[in-house]
């Protein structure tokens, strides 16, 4: 029977699982609010309550139940009398804890003892998936038992059960697979041949190969392992799977061996890391709201104090000659009130209200300003051994923002770096563009898009794993207080970017040191010109028809305007086989192929196909990518300038007006102008 929740339309009604619940709880409120999730959940509920173990019992001898949902602390009974009275029966029925307050001691003893999952009263959000995924296990239970009573049975069905098992169902012994079904050689890639005749513990995952082979060899000999766990195995192609495995000592052909039931469990642990990935993000980004929120609050009060002191010490001053006793005093009440107007400033950028003044600008030209600054000289002088290296792109993109709030994000993480080697070593400072055709999922989860990349990556000792998490966070520093900044530094910088609507990424590894990925998103405004840009004369268009394929509509767009605007007659289509097709029923001077287009051919691909029809057709290759085989393999094939996203009008347009004006066809013998 499947009880899985099944969702359909009969006669304009929903329809929901039947599912029977035994439900051991004395708050009849309780129990109807866990009835309403299952409903919400896509179940039909049957239910009946109980209160104590006399009631229990009976409801188990006369009842046939799906799932038990048993409250922890009842009056007259608990949640260990429970799974113990459940244990005596003999009845294979997932038990879940539901109970208003439990402690994770209490919680785990409940899940040696036989519990299979356990909620709070306060999360039956949960409840709905935690009793698919246990009717899902008292499916595979059941199948394992009906294989275990097949294999003594008859071994004709058992054969037919074992062939056609959804789970990998084998026998070790000797540290040989023995034994097995056509299921294990799918789900491991290798032929049953290649399984048998080689160590078992080779096909599973490196990392985790000593612990699974400590606990195969402890329960050879007797002891009492878990037969329940996940691990990883190498598939034949490469990847790796994660797999649960289920084990039991059996006797084969007169010998000790184990009997092994694997699950892929792959997309669920996928899932479960996408999961706690979104919800450790979510909590970050809620508590670095309320503390900005809180920061903004503490500023804005502290600033009318601050206003007072340094403006009535500046006063004083001025009224002190330079020789009175009281000079010093009235000069380090000033100091230290303009250092307090820093945290200030800083508690204000944490506040995120918004980055004022917002202007176009180049990352670039900010770093090179930076450079000639006092701040940039400190570094050197609190670190004599600390070498900056910059690696600026010279075709940066703009961005929209403020330079002041900028700068400042640069100088924290150069301090942040600095301070990571105290015993000097080199950072790197680099600034590229970057397009990106699918999310990027690290530290944040960067969208795709058009971005201006700003990295600052260091030699240093490296960031601890439970440091990590919290490095964003106000004062949560490992610096020299007062000569590192305020302590509010990186949480700055998370301020900054989320201000300019950007994302942050960090790498690090212990002893190799660590990596900010700045992403900030792109703007086409210009900026006052300052550097000699090629005359647009250079690369206007006379006309010209040109077609544009790519399958992301916003970057055929863009390119379709730019050449527009250069006088081109420019149509685009979404599709490599669109273009080919395009191209038997009209004619161009040059194709512009982006060489990656997911599903259907790529630009390679498309290449050639246009070649079929039109043998001398131009075109030039344009990816958000470096230049890969497939990209020289079309230049090889007479394809002109490789030209790498974002679009940059000048950039494209030379390069579309030189491959225009180039008389001869490429081939093999005529390789490709650099």
């Amino acid at each position: 029977m499947n009880l899985l929740p099944q969702k359909g339309k009969v006669r304009g009604k929903e329809m929901r699982t039947p599912l029977g619940v035994l439900i051991v709880e004395d708050s009849e409120d309780d129990a109807l609010l866990a009835i309403h999730a299952l409903k919400k959940g896509g179940y039909d509920p049957a239910y009946e309550r109980v209160e104590d173990a006399g009631a229990m019992e009976e409801a188990l001898r006369k009842g046939r139940w799906d799932v038990i949902l048993c409250d922890y602390q009842l009056p007259k009974f608990n949640g260990l009398a429970a799974i113990a009275l459940l244990k005596e029966s003999r009845i294979d029925t997932p038990l879940i804890i539901v109970s208003g307050a439990i402690g994770e001691e209490t919680a785990v003893e409940c899940m040696r003892l036989g519990a299979r999952d356990y909620l709070m009263k306060g999360n039956l959000l949960r409840l709905p998936a935690a009793i698919e995924r246990e009717l899902e296990e008292t499916e595979s239970r059941r199948q394992r038992k009906e294989a275990e009573e097949a294999l003594r049975e008859s071994e004709e069905s058992y054969r037919n059960l074992f062939d056609n098992a959804n789970e990998a169902i084998f026998v070790v012994q000797e540290g040989k697979l023995v034994f097995l079904n056509p299921m294990t050689a799918a789900m491991t890639g290798y032929a049953a041949g290649e399984l048998t005749a080689r160590p078992f513990s080779e096909f599973i995952h490196p990392e985790d190969r000593d612990m699974i082979m400590d606990r195969h060899n402890r329960r050879m000999r007797g002891e009492d392992i878990s037969q329940r766990y996940s691990f990883r195995i190498s598939h034949r192609d490469g990847d790796t799977r994660w797999v649960e495995l289920n084990v039991v000592l059996i006797q084969w052909k007169g010998k000790p061996a184990t009997l092994n039931f694997l699950s892929d469990v792959s997309e669920r642990k996928r899932a479960e890391e996408e999961r706690r990935g979104l919800e450790e993000r979510l909590q970050r980004a809620e508590k670095m709201e309320a503390l900005g929120t809180l920061a903004g609050g503490v500023a804005h009060d502290l600033n009318n104090v601050l206003g007072v002191i340094v403006g009535y010490g500046e006063l004083l001053l001025d009224g002190v000659d330079k020789s009175s006793p009281l000079r010093r005093g009235l000069e380090n009440v000033m100091n230290g009130g303009l250092k307090a107007a820093a945290i200030v400033d800083d508690l204000l950028t944490l506040a995120r209200r918004g980055v004022p003044g917002r202007k176009v600008l180049n990352l670039n030209k900010i770093i090179v300003d930076c450079q000639q600054s006092p701040e940039w000289t400190n570094l050197s002088f609190y670190n004599p051994a600390l070498k900056i290296k910059t690696d600026l792109n010279a075709d940066l993109l703009n961005i929209s923002g403020s330079s002041i709030h900028l700068a400042k994000t640069l100088y924290n993480l150069l301090a942040n770096a600095s301070e990571a080697m105290a015993k000097g070593g080199l950072v790197t400072v680099k600034t590229t563009n970057q397009y990106l055709d699918k999310p990027i999922h690290g530290y944040d989860q960067i969208r795709e898009g058009d971005y201006v990349v700003l990295s600052v990556a260091d030699t240093g000792e490296g960031i601890h794993p439970t440091d990590l998490k919290r490095i964003f966070e106000p004062f949560y520093t490992k610096k020299i207080m007062g000569r590192s900044g305020t302590g509010l530094g990186l949480a700055v910088v998370w301020g900054t970017v989320k201000d300019h609507h950007g994302y942050i990424n960090v790498e690090t590894e212990a002893g190799e040191g660590s990596a900010f990925t700045l992403y900030f998103p792109v703007t086409r405004e210009e900026t006052t010109a300052e550097g000699v840009a090629a005359p647009i004369a250079e690369y206007m268009g006379k006309g010209e028809a040109i077609l544009v394929v790519d399958d992301v509509k916003e970057q055929r767009d863009l390119a379709l305007d730019m050449l527009m605007t250069l006088n081109y007659n420019a149509a685009g289509v979404s599709s490599g086989e669109e273009a080919v097709a395009y191209m038997r029923t009209h004619k161009v001077e040059l194709i512009i192929l982006d060489m990656i287009m997911d599903p259907g051919m790529d630009g390679l691909d498309t290449y050639r196909g246009v070649l079929a029809i039109r043998p001398q057709q131009k075109a030039i290759i344009v990816s958000g990518f470096s230049e890969s085989d497939r990209v020289r393999a079309a230049r090889g094939l007479g394809a002109g300038a490789y030209v790498r996203k974002p679009y940059i009008k000048e950039k494209l347009g030379l390069a579309v007006r030189r491959e225009l004006d180039r008389t001869e066809m490429i081939t093999d013998e005529n390789p490709p102008r650099t």
